[in-house]
């Protein structure tokens, strides 16, 4: 079976900038967060064994969602220079294993990878997509066992069973998520259309959190059916009004989180393949990046895995 392992790159970097210490080349050259990025990834595909790879970036501040709401992601601090300064590093060291970057105007990352994760099971009958992602709004995207989210965070108490090696990271399939919101994958998105995110600057319905917002979806089961039987909901009065007020609120917050699966962008299974890379390469800028702990934790390329099917 396929499986494509499919990197949130501005989130795997963020988290790698703030987990790691601030490390320099023998140059003086500050590389710590593309060491960190570079660990967590090594590490996702030696644990998750993925056949193929590619990485999806945010590459505008201003995306359609700017169309339909001016203040998404109002507020944000701008991102530090020194986390600015490292990306090109980061993206060189993904250019060097030979791992396909997309990005595209108008458009973030998780709709690149909405967009590649539908592409992938509609292309293969039997394949398996895995995102790797602090960010939960790709939870919307699990679908069974076909497409799942691979979070390196806590696993607290919702992630699949996994042995002391694997703490710290979490799994999510439709069964997990279940666990973790009492909510489907797909209401993920109407979950956050009426508690609003405050991390993107996302309304939702005023006076509405997540408990009271997962209650109505449990009863009615999403945004839709809840105004199609707002006044049957077996919920209080004001709640019935405070919806009422934010029904304008919860549609649009819910489809400005709705990650967009229609991205012009193509998956290629041939580019994403994992062992087609040039070891040499990468270990010359290992070498110059003094990242020499990384090199025996390379995935094989295409030689040494021609070199085990001649001897099985």
């Amino acid at each position: 079976m396929d499986k494509i392992l499919l990197v949130d790159g501005n989130s795997l970097l963020h988290r790698a900038y703030h987990a790691y210490p601030r490390l320099t080349t023998p140059a003086g050259e500050v590389v710590g967060a593309v060491y960190g990025f570079t660990t967590m990834l090594l590490t996702a595909i030696e644990k998750l064994t993925p056949t193929h790879v590619a990485i999806a970036w945010d590459v505008s501040k201003v995306t359609f969602r700017h169309k339909d709401y001016a203040l998404y992601k109002a507020g944000r601090p701008e991102m530090d220079q020194d986390l600015v300064d490292q990306i090109d590093r980061t993206k060189e060291v993904v250019t060097t294993l030979n791992i396909p970057q997309f990005g595209v105007e108008n458009y973030e990352a998780d709709d690149v990878i909405g967009t590649l994760s539908q592409q992938a099971i509609e292309s293969s009958a039997d394949c398996q997509v895995v995102i790797l992602t602090g960010d939960r709004d790709a939870l919307q995207l699990v679908t069974e066992r076909k497409i799942v989210v691979y979070m390196p965070s806590s696993a607290g108490s919702y992630g699949r069973a996994r042995p002391a090696a694997d703490r710290g990271v979490s799994l999510y399939d439709d069964l997990a998520v279940k666990a973790k919101y009492s909510l489907t994958p797909s209401q993920i998105i109407d979950l956050k259309g009426l508690m609003g995110d405050s991390s993107d600057n996302i309304k939702g319905v005023a006076g509405v959190g997540q408990v009271t917002a997962t209650k109505l979806l449990l009863e009615a089961g999403s945004i839709d059916r809840i105004y199609e039987k707002l006044d049957d909901l077996n919920v209080s009065a004001r709640v019935k009004e405070l919806l009422r007020l934010g029904k304008e609120d919860a549609f649009l917050s819910r489809q400005i989180a709705t990650i967009n699966k229609n991205v012009p962008i193509k998956l290629s299974w041939d580019d994403c393949k994992l062992a087609d890379y040039d070891r040499d390469k990468v270990l010359l800028l290992f070498n110059e990046l003094n990242f020499k702990s990384l090199t025996n934790r390379l995935p094989k390329d295409s030689w040494e895995e021609d070199l085990e099917s001649v001897f099985k």
